[in-house]
């Protein structure tokens, strides 16, 4: 992931939190749950990006077999 991509998704998942909070404590609940699906689904991304990107770094750190 480029420094780009995250500073994009750094930078919508503080929107879509920002308006989660406001609408949920402005007691606006069926706007907060679609933008509280919306946070959702970037933080279910973002957690598997960063799953993948430790697996990657742990395969690449691995002791190789000698023969």
């Amino acid at each position: 992931m480029s420094i780009r991509q995250f500073l994009f998704m750094a930078f919508v998942c503080a929107f879509e939190t920002y308006f989660f909070n406001d609408l949920l404590l402005s007691g606006n609940y069926l706007f907060a749950l679609f933008w509280g699906l919306l946070l959702f689904r970037d933080l279910r991304r973002v957690h598997t990006i960063n799953q993948l990107t430790k697996t990657i770094l742990k395969a690449a750190n691995s002791p190789k077999k000698k023969d």
